[in-house]
């Protein structure tokens, strides 16, 4: 639940630019909208991981990314396969690649080749 609370804030930030902790308040659902004091804790949270930065504004903090949404979500899909086995993210990285559509899956084949080709030119240890 509570990675669920921070993707919601980092995407309220990442539509609006910049927010204070009202504003991403005010775009939940009335039905479950979090407390004030909820969203600022996860908020000031995401300031301590290096995700958000903030910067007062008045009586206020508006914070702003600091990463950008494709960073935010390799970085997490990252951190979900590190802790996996091999054979389960060899697995899990085709699932996802079976998933994209044609001109995304260009893109895949373009930078697994740069990727590639960049690690063959590296000296070996």
């Amino acid at each position: 639940m509570r990675g669920d609370l921070q993707a919601e804030i980092m995407a309220a930030i990442w539509q609006l630019g910049e927010a204070r902790v009202d504003d991403v308040r005010d775009r939940q659902p009335k039905g479950r909208r979090s407390a004030h004091n909820t969203i600022q804790t996860v908020m000031n949270r995401l300031v301590e991981r290096g995700l958000l930065e903030r910067e007062r504004r008045g009586h206020a903090f508006t914070y702003c990314a600091r990463i950008s949404e494709d960073e935010y979500l390799a970085h997490t899909i990252g951190e979900r396969l590190a802790d996996a086995s091999p054979t389960a993210r060899r697995a899990a990285l085709l699932k996802l690649v079976d998933s994209l559509d044609a001109t995304e899956l260009e893109a895949v084949a373009r930078q697994a080749q740069r990727v590639s080709r960049a690690k063959a030119s590296r000296p070996k240890r």
